[in-house]
């Protein structure tokens, strides 16, 4: 078996991810306490436990490593609370020209989980979008859809999204 470095699937796995998690620091403004390196390395372990194969489709990377981030970011903002008593916040803009709105990253979690439990393709859409950074043309020939239905279905989830963090 090869050295993890010397696999070229996992040099560009690894490289992938930290692309993903160094555009979403810089998007988001993720806390300053958990750096882009921390990030990857823990999404990446949160990666090697997973059920995922060596052999995914990029598509399914992308969405196990969404998923991961936003794991290892929310773990880190229940960390950050329970030691600051303060809470890490997210934006949940609709578009680049909007401004965001602040959320605190666990009451995201929270309605994520809710609408996860609704229907699994929106949230996926939500944690490629927040959680990768992936813009609207990157999801849907990440999913094999139009960049318009993603449109759709990511303003659909930021209403649901929107309705349970104000509950």
């Amino acid at each position: 078996m090869p050295v993890a470095s010397q696999d070229p699937l996992y040099a560009a796995a690894y490289a992938e991810l930290h692309r993903l998690a160094r555009r979403e620091r810089r998007r988001v403004g993720a806390p300053a306490t958990i750096n882009t390196t921390a990030l990857v390395h823990e999404a990446w372990f949160k990666l090697g436990r997973s059920e995922a194969g060596a052999e995914v489709e990029r598509s399914d990377f992308l969405a196990i490593a969404a998923h991961a981030m936003r794991q290892v970011l929310v773990d880190h903002a229940r960390r950050v609370n329970a030691q600051k008593r303060r809470h890490v916040a997210v934006t949940l803009g609709e578009a680049e020209h909007e401004p965001p709105a602040s959320i605190a990253l666990l009451d995201l979690d929270a309605a994520l989980n809710a609408l996860e439990a609704i229907d699994e393709r929106l949230a996926r859409i939500v944690e490629l979008h927040v959680f990768c950074g992936l813009e609207f043309a990157e999801i849907a020939e990440s999913e094999g859809i139009s960049e318009r239905s993603v449109f759709r279905l990511w303003r659909t989830a930021r209403v649901f999204l929107m309705d349970a963090l104000a509950a």
